[in-house]
């Protein structure tokens, strides 16, 4: 895979490219920042979009900060973000309840959602006992440190018996970054699963609902977004908003299924040895080694 650019920030101001694109869509952790740090080009860049009144969107997997958590651990690491311009996969789940008649229902709720938590901002009712657990309609797998042991046991339990019941997995990463030599941490996506996959054995199957990228919910959430904030028109082509990303299964992935110009930034997950394995909706329309 060839290496477009060193710069996406140089890229776009040549020959005035940003002309040809109706709006960006940006990754946050290892896109914009790392380690609660500003990557090169990143604050350049959102001051060009702001002052231009470029339409931008973020779009994380990160589903147990809330938008305002986010944009001031962002506003830290010197990045101009207001909560508005972020979308989570967690943001989806106000749709969900709306489209399924959900309002007021009863949650196990795993781990953390964000504060304020989005599943009561979604007009849910949260319950955390697993005691209680039979109690709830379904059952949402957040995110932060809890004890896996007592839920996880207390969810595969509840669907044994509840094997109808919603299970909702508003992240759908199976890992995270979680250290500066690598280190990874088990994602919500990758307790789902592993739920699932002993629940099979015991001859129950479950299908979760995913929110985030790669799935399409959070991207048709971004677009809503875009089109409210900044009235981006109906008419304009998915190809023409591009989706910047550093992760392949979920940035990439993602906006090639949607339809949008997807571009790779080796700036976190993604190694190059990596890259050249990508293919079909796993290889990216551009990629740039840096953000600027």
């Amino acid at each position: 895979m060839k290496i477009f650019h060193e710069s996406f920030f140089n890229w776009w101001l040549e020959n005035e490219r940003h002309k040809k694109y109706a709006a960006l869509i940006f990754d946050i952790d290892g896109t914009l920042s790392a380690a609660e740090k500003a990557l090169p080009g990143a604050t350049e860049l959102i001051l060009w979009l702001r002052k231009n009144n470029f339409p931008f969107q973020l779009l994380t997997n990160d589903g147990n900060h809330s938008t305002e958590e986010k944009s001031a651990s962002l506003e830290k690491a010197g990045l101009d973000i207001e909560p508005a311009d972020i979308v989570s996969c967690s943001s989806v789940l106000g749709s969900f309840v709306r489209k399924n008649n959900l309002a007021g229902a009863r949650f196990f709720v795993m781990g953390d959602l964000g504060e304020p938590c989005y599943a009561i901002a979604a007009g849910l009712q949260v319950e955390r006992n697993t005691r209680k657990i039979y109690s709830c309609q379904g059952i949402i797998v957040g995110e932060g440190n809890y004890d896996w042991q007592e839920n996880i046991s207390a969810a595969m339990n509840y669907f044994c018996k509840k094997p109808s019941a919603y299970f909702i997995v508003p992240n759908p990463d199976s890992y995270w970054p979680n250290g500066p030599d690598g280190e990874i941490g088990v994602g919500a996506g990758g307790k789902a699963r592993f739920i699932c996959s002993i629940l099979e054995e015991r001859g129950v199957k479950i299908r979760p609902v995913y929110f985030g990228k790669p799935y399409n919910a959070v991207f048709n959430r971004a677009i809503e977004q875009l089109r409210g904030k900044y009235g981006l028109k109906k008419s304009v082509r998915k190809e023409k908003i591009i989706m910047l990303g550093d992760s392949l299964r979920s940035d990439i992935l993602g906006a090639n299924k949607f339809g949008l110009s997807s571009a790779l930034l080796l700036t976190g997950i993604t190694e190059e040895k990596q890259l050249k394995k990508a293919k079909g909706l796993l290889a990216p329309n551009m990629v740039f080694r840096s953000l600027g």
